[in-house]
Order: structure tokens, then sequence, then C-alpha cells
């Protein structure tokens, strides 16, 4: 191994337990104040800006520098990234939402779910959320600037791209098992707690991924990554409560999260995987270039 690669190694794992260490510290000090303002503390300090304080703190540490070209927004001839960032996650969810509530409700009906009045409701609600997750992208810096514009090209130096764009997943979806373990995405009442929130939450990451990487690439800016991520973060309860209104209860959804929640996999697959094949050609006609 060169010595260049070496530094590289060093500042990966310095990263990556500088990201996990501000995650574990605020679970231990605010993970159990749940809606409270030492929880709001925690979600906004400890997971929103985790990430971006480990990569300034690495460049800082290993005397790196910062002479980062992803901050610029790049809008110039990239807008349609920007719009497909906002919309895709919509159609996630919307096909997540109708699966499982054709798995899940008993007589279900996706034309009962959006006839009269509560198409108007459903679209303006999607608008709404949309329109905030934009406006509140700013937020989810904290994550993209460390997943996307640190983590994940570092690994693309040491490794083949499939096995950076898997093991970046791996270290994003493990970096929540904190709160994976405290009961979010999945809740604590299923067989395999909290392992197998673990896994699901690493596979979606892995998905998710990929997708990011891709508009990050193609943009040459991790902002239509943000925008992205906060709609995604943002939209799937709304859409999933939507097309579970009908014949779910509380209780069936308290025993069932897991398995609702794990059925997002499917469309979010469909969707992302295309994006790590289009990565992998870019990387191969690079390569033959």
């Amino acid at each position: 191994m060169t010595s260049d690669k070496k530094i590289t190694v060093l500042r990966v794992i310095i990263f990556t337990v500088i990201s996990y260490g501000i995650v574990i510290a605020s679970t231990a000090i605010f993970g159990y104040m749940e809606n409270t303002l030492g929880w709001k503390i925690f979600g906004f300090f400890g997971i929103a800006l985790a990430p971006a304080a480990a990569n300034y703190l690495t460049r800082l540490i290993t005397k790196e520098g910062f002479g980062d070209k992803l901050y610029a927004a790049n809008f110039r001839g990239n807008m349609k990234y920007y719009v497909l960032a906002a919309v895709l996650p919509v159609v996630v969810y919307a096909v997540s939402g109708n699966i499982t509530g054709m798995a899940f409700v008993p007589d279900y009906s996706v034309s009962e779910v959006l006839s009269g009045d509560n198409i108007t409701v459903i679209v303006y609600e999607v608008l709404r959320i949309v329109s905030t997750s934009i406006v509140i992208f700013p937020l989810y810096f904290g994550e993209e600037y460390g997943w996307r514009a640190y983590l994940t090209p570092k690994l693309m130096t040491l490794m083949p791209k499939p096995a950076a764009l898997i093991i970046s997943g791996i270290i994003w979806g493990m970096w929540h098992a904190p709160i994976v373990y405290l009961g979010h995405n999945f809740g604590t009442n299923y067989s395999l707690f909290p392992y197998g929130g673990y896994i699901v939450m690493s596979v979606y990451c892995i998905l998710v991924g990929c997708l990011l990487t891709w508009l990050t690439e193609k943009t040459g800016s991790i902002y239509p990554a943000c925008i992205c991520h906060a709609v995604n973060n943002n939209i799937g309860t709304f859409l999933l409560s939507v097309f579970l209104s009908a014949g779910m209860t509380d209780e069936i959804y308290s025993a069932k999260q897991f398995e609702i929640v794990s059925l997002d996999l499917l469309p979010m697959a469909v969707v992302c995987i295309p994006f790590m094949i289009l990565l992998l050609r870019k990387n191969k006609q690079t390569e033959n270039t």
C-alpha cells in the first residue's frame, strides 16, 4: 500500500470514529429525552451535523486542507437534476405506500384512498412537504457533506467503485444504530430487534447512497443530494399514512412496523439500482479512456 493510500485509510478511520462518536455520545446524553428540547438538540447536533463535523475535524487533524469544490450549487445546466432530486422520493414512497396498503390492509383499494376530496388534500400536502423540505435542505448538508463529499470519494480511491458504494452505505447505515436501538424507524416490537433494523437500515443506505452519489457526481454539487435526502426523510411518513389510512389501526401498525417499513426496500431498490449501474458504467467508461 502506498503512503498516499495509508493516509487516506487513516482519514477514513478518523472520520468514521468521530462521526460515530458524536452520535453515540449524543444518544447517551439525550436519547432518553424523547419529545423534549434535549431530544431536539440531539436530533440536530447529534445526527444532522455529526458527519459534517467529522469531515471538518478530520481535515483539520490530518492537515488535509479545505479545497472542496462541492460547495458550489452549479445550477446552470443542472436544474433537471434538482427537480429529479425532489421528485424521486415522492414516487418511491407513493409506490411503497400502495404496496404496503395491499400487503397489510384488508380489502385495500387504491381508488378509494385517492378518491374524491382526498386526492386534492394529498396533492396539497405533498407539494407542501416537498416545498418545506427544499427550504430546510441546509439541515441535511450536515450529513451529505460527510457521506457524499468526504467518505464515499475517499473509499473510491481505495477500492473498486461497487465496493466503495457498499462499504459507504454500510458505514452510513450502521451510523444510525444508536437511534435504531431507541426504536426510530422500526420500533422495538419485532423478533429481530435490534439487528434486523441494523441490516435493513444498512441495505436502505446502500441503495439511497447510490442515488445521492449519482446526483453529486452528475452536478458536481452536494446540494441536489441534500434536497433529495430532505424530501426522502420528510415525505415517507405522510404517504405511508395516506395509503394505510383505511383499515390500519395504531395497534396493528405497532405490531407490524418493522415489516411495513422494510417493504420500502422493494421500490427503493427498483429506483436506486439503475443509478448504481449508471455510476459503474461511468467508471468503466473513464477507465477505458
